[in-house]
């Protein structure tokens, strides 16, 4: 408790007895996915800081439905603003997307350390301040994205001849297809987009996923992801065409890229302003990019966790270590583009990523050993075991942790699970460490 404490960028600047205070008032609880943990108007006398998961802020604007205008993960804080409300009512709904793990830290508690340590109050007022201005630009873009769509609606309805123009299988000879699309600057109302791919291929515009009907076909989509897995910045257009198109003829294949390229355009911001271009996908200098302002995916944050994590680890920094560790492992939902099997492009980066999030599962597992918190070590060796049945230093490593603890009957399984997974994958027997340990566990009194 003490070490995720530390690793908390809000409580960085607390000294360690204030800390040991901090892991004697707090208390673990944990919610299942799809729960509303807190009610907007309800009293508030809970901060919450997370451990593990990832939640959703919601604001009802004084309507029926929803408005989703934040999101929240590991190392994040919620609940704080009832501390500077005199009125104590929570001002967002919060409702879980996963699993999760989160300090409850009670208001009179909390208080009392406030009032020891005013630079805490002074950091949770920035990180306040910073949430309502991203909060309102979001708003904004919200209500100026609304704005534009009745305004185009109203154009096409007096105007309807013009719709066919919106359609894209009646581009294939529009003369803005032999144009490169430089898109400078993006109105306020563009809606950011947010692509998923571990596990299954979502895309979603603001807080709406895109649905399936707007590919209209397998390459557009397929175009995207390829783009995604060649780092999506920069990324050459011929590259993309042999990765779409391996075995297609010179003549028909440029026609085939820029109708792709439009239709995917297309897909992702349906009332696209022509004469603005795409405010998602760039084309300039024949190299494709989309664009990293508007534009995020799951890939770029777990490589980027991936990437503080072992800094951290590097610097001695365990807590800061697991918390980007954890964060990692917990985005990573499945296999990278797990639906395209047959796509070399895309096996290549699902390869890569999966040693990824097995070395990663290693290190969590490894830091976790180290501080004596055998339950999680266990946890994440058997995802290492799930990911790849055949690893036999994750069965290795669960046996010690096991036969240490007393439970020779688990050691023992692990064992047998060990043997019959290799027999069964492979054909082979486990190696002589892992024959070493069993015969250590059966000899041992």
């Amino acid at each position: 408790m003490i070490e995720l404490l530390q690793a908390l960028p809000i409580f960085s600047s607390l000294k360690k007895k204030e800390i040991k205070f901090l892991a004697e008032i707090a208390r673990e609880v944990d919610y299942p996915p799809n729960t509303i943990l807190l009610h907007e108007g309800d009293f508030g006398n809970c901060l919450y800081v997370i451990i593990e998961g990832r939640l959703e802020i919601l604001k009802s604007l004084g309507t029926a439905g929803e408005y989703v205008i934040g999101f929240r993960g590991p190392g994040d804080y919620i609940g704080e603003m009832y501390l500077f409300n005199p009125k104590r009512v929570r001002t967002a709904s919060v409702r879980s997307l996963t699993r999760v793990n989160l300090l409850e830290i009670a208001t009179d508690d909390f208080q009392a350390l406030l009032n020891r340590r005013s630079e805490l109050e002074y950091a949770l007022a920035c990180g306040i301040t910073q949430r309502l201005l991203d909060t309102e630009m979001m708003l904004l873009r919200t209500i100026a994205e609304k704005d534009r769509k009745l305004a185009q609606a109203l154009t096409r309805a007096k105007s309807p001849e013009q719709e066919e123009a919106y359609e894209p299988d009646n581009l294939k000879t529009d003369h803005a297809l032999e144009k490169e699309d430089i898109r400078t600057e993006t109105g306020i109302g563009t809606l950011p987009i947010r692509v998923l791919t571990f596990g299954n291929f979502q895309v979603f515009r603001g807080e709406t996923r895109v649905p399936d009907q707007n590919w209209r076909a397998k390459a557009p989509k397929l175009m995207l992801k390829a783009l995604i897995a060649r780092g999506a910045s920069g990324v050459p257009k011929d590259l993309l065409i042999d990765d779409l198109w391996p075995n297609a003829s010179s003549d028909s294949v440029e026609s085939q890229f820029k109708v792709a390229l439009h239709r995917l355009r297309y897909a992702l911001e349906p009332l696209m302003d022509k004469s603005r271009g795409s405010s998602y996908v760039i084309l300039k200098d024949n190299l494709v990019s989309l664009r990293k302002d508007l534009c995020r995916t799951d890939l770029d944050e777990f490589l980027s966790l991936e990437k503080q994590g072992k800094r951290a680890e590097e610097a001695g920094d365990q807590g800061r270590a697991i918390l980007c560790y954890r964060s990692a492992i917990e985005i990573y939902g499945g296999d990278f583009l797990a639906e395209d099997l047959y796509e070399t492009w895309a096996e290549v980066k699902r390869y890569q990523l999966r040693t990824m999030y097995i070395d990663l599962l290693y290190r969590a597992s490894g830091l976790y050993e180290a501080q004596g918190k055998s339950r999680k070590a266990i946890e994440y060796y058997k995802m290492i075991i799930k990911t790849d049945p055949i690893c036999e230093a994750a069965y290795q490593k669960l046996m010690l942790i096991y036969s240490n603890g007393g439970m020779r009957a688990e050691a023992l399984k692990v064992y047998e699970d060990c043997r019959k997974a290799l027999e069964r994958e492979i054909g082979v027997h486990p190696g002589r460490l892992t024959s070493s340990i069993y015969r250590k566990i059966i000899e041992a009194p």
